[in-house]
């Protein structure tokens, strides 16, 4: 899991959502945030966190400014918002 990016938070661009949330990882969590964001600092603190101990898990985070056809497409709606995704399909979402 490691190899594929587990155990770790980091950012991705748009470009690169698809790869990483379909490719080989089984589960993946998406936080779409906004670097002003208060509480997206705070979800940052606590995904970072969770990363490091649940690796069966890749987590990413992705600026919702420079993502706007994700965030259309996803009906991203507030910030933060964490997407939880099973094999490529949306499984959980918590705004």
């Amino acid at each position: 899991h490691l190899s594929l990016g587990h155990g770790q938070y980091r950012t991705i661009t748009q470009d690169e959502f698809l790869p990483e949330c379909t490719g080989k990882s089984k589960h993946v969590a998406v936080h779409f945030f906004h670097n002003e964001f208060e509480r997206c600092k705070i979800m940052d603190f606590h995904l970072k966190s969770i990363a490091e101990e649940f690796v069966e898990c890749k987590f990413v985070r992705m600026d919702a400014e420079k993502a706007p056809f994700f965030v259309a497409k996803l009906k991203v709606k507030t910030l933060p918002t964490l997407l939880v995704f099973e094999e490529g399909k949306e499984v959980g979402r918590l705004t």
